[in-house]
């Protein structure tokens, strides 16, 4: 599949869905079946540029398609589509750390990936104190499933980074800059679930999503 034609289909639907949501209360099929679209394009679009049959693209793959599974999972119940999401982060983290160590594991690489996990463990713990500081604070269990999975997707950003320094690659930091926009997009579902509702919620976290998932399957090109 051409870039372009990619990159403009992706987005016609990311606009598309991101429009539909913020307009509508109620889930409906078609609404979910237009919001998973994205996903399944960046699947496809990975499965059609890749350059062989290697673990990298194949993990990548199972990743985007369980994006588009937690897609429809949250149009059900959040904890359906974290869990989903969970799985998709743990297949980024997998992919990128294997695909970094064989371009060769050297100590910038290794400091990188520590590095950017103790950042982001900071900013978890940071975090799950604001989350408590609600007036009407998540049940504890809740909150635990929450650092869970902000700690799995604090590995899909350390570990995108530790690509990026391993491979030595310029254009590493596409990836990496989808991995950040995924942590923003998730972080800004927890503030509105579990802390306080904010204006232009769903065109918010709907953008960055998508834009996390456009950046994160340019790993195809990259890689």
């Amino acid at each position: 599949m051409d870039l372009l034609l990619y990159a403009l289909l992706f987005w016609i639907f990311a606009v598309l869905s991101t429009t539909i949501k913020s307009i509508t209360e109620e889930s409906t099929l078609w609404r979910t079946i237009i919001k998973i679209i994205p996903a399944i394009l960046a699947a496809i679009f990975v499965f059609l540029n890749r350059p062989s049959i290697e673990l990298f693209y194949l993990l990548l793959i199972v990743a985007l398609v369980f994006c588009a599974m937690g897609d429809a999972g949250m149009e059900i119940n959040i904890l359906l589509g974290l869990g989903l999401f969970l799985f998709a982060h743990i297949f980024y983290s997998v992919d990128f750390i294997l695909h970094g160590i064989g371009h060769g594991l050297n100590i910038l690489a290794l400091i990188s990936l520590i590095f950017t996990l103790g950042l982001m463990m900071m900013y978890i713990f940071f975090y799950h104190r604001y989350l408590t500081k609600s007036k009407d604070p998540a049940p504890p269990e809740m909150l635990k499933a929450v650092n869970v999975y902000a700690f799995v997707i604090s590995l899909t950003l350390a570990s995108s980074f530790f690509l990026w320094v391993s491979s030595n690659l310029y254009l590493g930091f596409v990836p990496f800059l989808g991995a950040i926009s995924f942590v923003i997009s998730d972080s800004l579902i927890g503030i509105r679930e579990f802390h306080h509702k904010f204006r232009f919620a769903e065109p918010i976290i709907l953008t960055s999503y998508y834009l996390a998932i456009f950046l994160l399957s340019m790993a195809v090109l990259i890689y």
